[in-house]
């Protein structure tokens, strides 16, 4: 059994990467293959369609559309333009900007309302829109870490940690300051090198119609609801702060706060519904009894074992670290980087545990090195949408962002082991 689960991640992996199908399916199918090879059972195979985790998925999704929809997410961003008078500044401002908005948005979400008002600027001012688009993803991707919900990983990896029983926790802002400091040094990286790495022009100059990116017109929009809607927000993430004073979890504090943003008609039944990242979900969820099949099937203690001969050779948890970069930041790159991180966490504690490094710096590592997604036009959602606004090709990611990967990955591993003990 234990070489059938072997065989159904690497077949997985493969499909992750080509998409040859929908990365949803593949993630099912992975799920289904494992109950039937009888490495899980039925109620393990599905119960993290219905955790904590999954709920603060869908409710900060629904709260974060609400915000949206309402005009509160447009109000916010239009600060921006306070900060048009010169390319190389916005650019600053935005990575920053689009950093902080991701942390309590979503990426997808924020990019989508940054790059409307980028092109909004580019079109009045005539700054170059393919040297503004690319700060934009640059910023959803490293902000995401500045709260424990900014992507869908991260209270999956809390959830993990506190389920080995060491008594070790993420908190709400663990990531925040090492995610902040990428964050900066991206604004000034793209501010001054990385902006003769830019391209200077679009390549679709001539096709590209910017009206089909346009802000939305939120006038007939009360502004009870725009304040309600960043109240709930703001309200939500600091009851999540303060989870353990308040004695309220964060999956319930996400679920309050999306009842009030319908209850009160922010959102209609209809847009909540079609706000919940369905794919995403179901990519977290079915991914999920990975790490018991591997279990139970006897592969969780052949890959302990092979890993302990390999790593054991190594002999530095330092150099370890550096192995999990190498590994999964060119992976991530061409993956989902939620299905990086889950399907990689389970791996990733066998080497912990045979090897006795701490399991929190195991963890922090493996979500840093599957988040730094820059490097090309497909490694996030939000990558993909700057293609057309940026006029960008493959080549443009990667220009920009192989160099700032590099600096990227330097700084996370030197983070990591000054201020996470590896023993």
């Amino acid at each position: 059994m234990a070489f059938a689960v072997l065989l159904i991640i690497a077949v997985g992996l493969v499909f992750f990467v080509t998409e040859w199908v929908p990365l949803p399916v593949t993630a099912m199918s992975m799920c289904v293959a494992f109950y039937l090879v009888g490495a899980v059972d039925a109620p393990t195979a599905l119960a993290a369609f219905s955790s904590g985790t999954a709920m603060i998925i869908v409710c900060m999704a629904i709260i974060g559309e609400a915000v949206f929809k309402t005009g509160g997410a447009a109000k916010i961003g239009n600060l921006l333009t306070k900060f048009a008078t010169n390319e190389k500044k916005l650019i600053f401002v935005t990575v920053i900007f689009a950093g902080l908005m991701s942390g309590f948005l979503s990426n997808t979400g924020a990019a989508g309302l940054l790059i409307a008002l980028i092109l909004g600027i580019s079109a009045s001012t005539g700054m170059k829109r393919s040297k503004l688009m690319y700060p934009v993803i640059v910023g959803c991707c490293f902000g995401g870490g500045i709260t424990i919900v900014g992507t869908t990983s991260g209270p999956f990896l809390k959830e993990t940690l506190e389920g080995l029983g060491t008594g070790l926790t993420f908190s709400f802002f663990e990531w925040a300051p090492l995610s902040l400091l990428l964050l900066v040094v991206s604004a000034i990286y793209l501010s001054t090198i990385g902006y003769k790495l830019l391209p200077e022009n679009p390549n679709n100059e001539d096709s590209f119609d910017a009206g089909n990116t346009s802000t939305a017109d939120f006038s007939d929009v009360p502004a009870w609801k725009t304040w309600l809607s960043i109240g709930v927000m703001a309200l939500t993430l600091i009851g999540m702060v303060f989870e353990k004073q308040i004695g309220i979890k964060l999956h319930f504090m996400a679920i309050i706060g999306a009842i009030i943003v319908v209850a009160s008609g922010c959102l209609t039944v209809k847009q909540a519904s079609r706000a919940i990242p369905t794919s995403g979900l179901i990519i977290y969820a079915a991914l999920v009894p990975v790490a018991t099949a591997m279990t139970n099937s006897g592969a969780a203690d052949m890959i302990a074992s092979a890993a302990q001969k390999v790593f054991t050779s190594v002999g530095s948890p330092l150099l370890i670290l550096v192995l999990i970069f190498l590994f999964l930041t060119p992976l991530t790159n061409f993956m989902s980087n939620a299905a990086t991180i889950i399907l990689f966490t389970p791996i990733a504690l066998l080497i912990s545990e045979a090897l006795g490094i701490n399991p929190k710096a195991i963890l922090t590592a493996v979500r840093f090195a599957a988040s730094i997604a820059i490097a090309t036009p497909v490694a996030m959602p939000a990558n993909s949408m700057a293609v057309e606004p940026g006029g960008y090709s493959f080549m443009d990611y990667v220009k920009p962002g192989i160099l700032l990967t590099l600096i990227c990955v330097v700084i996370s591993i030197g983070y990591i082991a000054v201020f996470y003990p590896l023993g």
